[in-house]
């Protein structure tokens, strides 16, 4: 069984992209704090979505606003350029709740910044 539950708050606005088949991807990063550690520390998880899921995070989430992902954990493997191998954990995202909505002002800067664009 591989499912894993996360709440945390964007690091950075959603990264939106299309595959050439036009299926939408977004990626974010969630820092997640660690209420156990004595020490003030958070852990920095990706979360990749797709579909509709994906246009929505885009449109919805920013930059410091609280989610929460269920999904799939996947570990990587790479190595760095000090020749260290590395395994990054990642989620693919089945579902995301918006627990952090924009204001109306956010909302309407935002649009007229795609209107200026």
């Amino acid at each position: 069984m591989n499912n894993v539950n996360l709440i945390g708050r964007l690091t950075k606005d959603p990264e939106l992209r299309h595959t050439n088949e036009g299926r939408s991807i977004c990626q974010f990063t969630l820092a997640i704090d660690d209420t156990f550690s004595k020490e003030d520390r958070s852990d920095f998880i990706r979360v990749t979505v797709f579909g509709n899921q994906a246009e929505n995070c885009e449109k919805y989430l920013r930059k410091g606003f609280l989610a929460g992902v269920s999904g799939r954990m996947r570990s990587d493997i790479y190595t760095d350029s000090a020749g260290i191998k590395r395994y990054p954990i990642s989620v693919t995202g089945e579902r995301v709740q918006f627990l952090q909505w924009p204001s109306k002002e956010s909302e309407a800067e935002k649009a007229a910044d795609q209107e200026v664009a």
